[in-house]
């Protein structure tokens, strides 16, 4: 792929799934150009349109959102389709970049998103809380998760974070979602019903 062109990028998703929300966050906050085909209408889920996309990419059939295609290219699993998208938003003229300024905060965080558990209290998630608060008020009231600007780890963690309940003491966490909820590339995403991820 030259870094002139861009090939067109169609996300397959489901609007109230947060791990589609991920790559949708990206995209939008890239500027990159792309398509969106959400799978769900009056009968449901419809899961047939994406295991035929998945199989025609060389996938072997999950039904699983959210799924991307790059061109000929087709990948899936959240944060594989957010850093591919990273990749792209760096080379492409015009495309924000979403590289974190810290790829080792931002690979971590992403992992601890990754890995709660299914359950919307825990352990694992109030640490995660209270770190992306501590960060948070580190970087103060311009700052972003891994660094000055917004990047993977934002896209990753924002549609989780946004579908918490969130301590009472987490200022610069509560003043983050505030800031992110004014950025179109986030508010774009959000909508008035969605699923939780457990």
């Amino acid at each position: 792929m030259s870094s002139l062109t861009v090939p067109p990028i169609t996300l397959y998703t489901h609007t109230a799934c947060p791990f589609a929300q991920r790559v949708a966050i990206a995209l939008e906050a890239t500027g990159l150009p792309f398509s969106k085909v959400n799978l769900y209408g009056r009968g449901g889920f419809d899961k047939s349109q994406l295991r035929r996309v998945e199989s025609d990419g060389g996938l072997r059939p999950k039904g699983y959102i959210p799924v991307m295609a790059i061109g000929d290219e087709v990948i899936r699993e959240s944060s594989t389709c957010v850093e591919r998208v990273a990749a792209l938003s760096a080379t492409a003229p015009g495309a924000v970049s979403l590289e974190p300024e810290d790829p080792q905060l931002a690979r971590e965080l992403i992992r601890l998103c990754d890995t709660l558990p299914k359950a919307p209290q825990s352990a694992a998630l109030d640490q995660l809380l209270r770190k992306v608060d501590a960060v948070l008020a580190v970087r103060g009231e311009a700052g972003y998760l891994a660094g000055s600007a917004f990047s993977v780890a934002d896209a990753c963690l924002l549609p989780f974070l946004q579908r918490v309940d969130l301590p009472a003491d987490a200022a610069a966490l509560r003043g983050y979602l505030a800031r992110a909820h004014a950025m179109p590339a986030f508010s774009r995403t959000v909508v008035d019903s969605w699923w939780w991820w457990w």
